[in-house]
């Protein structure tokens, strides 16, 4: 599956008629990297902090990066990471 953490919408309201895209592959990446254990989470923090513009992930790391977005991330950012995730075509 493909994600963009470099040009990523986080929607400030429940409405979600704003959102602003931001860079978040190093404040996401450093939330796995202290918050997870393994050096499967390692991994992908590197990954994510070390990505440009949308790449792939594997349906495990893709699982991970969803936990990790329910525990420890607002909502108007897991709205976010479900609208790349369940609405691009490339993710089919």
């Amino acid at each position: 599956m493909k994600i963009d953490f470099q040009h990523f919408n986080v929607y400030m309201a429940v409405n979600r008629k704003s959102a602003r895209t931001m860079d978040v592959r190093e404040p996401f990446a450093d939330m796995i990297y202290n918050n997870v254990n393994g050096i499967k989470a390692h991994a992908l923090a590197l990954k994510i902090y070390e990505s440009e513009g949308e790449a792939d992930y594997t349906d495990d790391e893709v699982k991970l990066v969803r936990i990790v977005a329910e525990r420890l991330c607002v909502p108007g950012f897991i709205d976010g990471l479900n609208e790349q995730l369940d609405n691009n075509p490339n993710n089919e």
